[in-house]
């Protein structure tokens, strides 16, 4: 029954961090993509939120596997730091 217990929060742990790093990735394109927008001599202020998403869904499209190695570090070092808990600090220092 322990075992089973811990299996369960360990697929949840797996899965917030996953989760987490998706996040983290969308919002890194999100900025990026607004950063071009002001590059370009625009305003990411005068476009919708839902513009704003469906460019920033494409940047991550093209740039994936960078953005989510960027964001893989930091919920490494989130999880190291103790961000989800004290099993999962303890999963990351054995």
């Amino acid at each position: 029954m322990a075992e089973a217990i811990l299996s369960l929060a360990q697929a949840q742990l797996r899965t917030s961090m996953g989760i987490a790093v998706n996040v983290l990735a969308l919002q890194r394109a999100m900025n990026l993509t607004k950063r071009q927008l002001q590059a370009q001599g625009l305003k990411p202020s005068h476009f919708s939120h839902r513009d704003l998403r469906v460019r920033a869904e494409a940047y991550l499209a093209e740039h994936r596997e960078e953005l989510i190695a960027e964001a893989k570090e930091i919920v490494e070092r989130w999880q190291r730091e103790g961000f989800f808990g004290k099993r999962a600090q303890q999963a990351a220092n054995q």
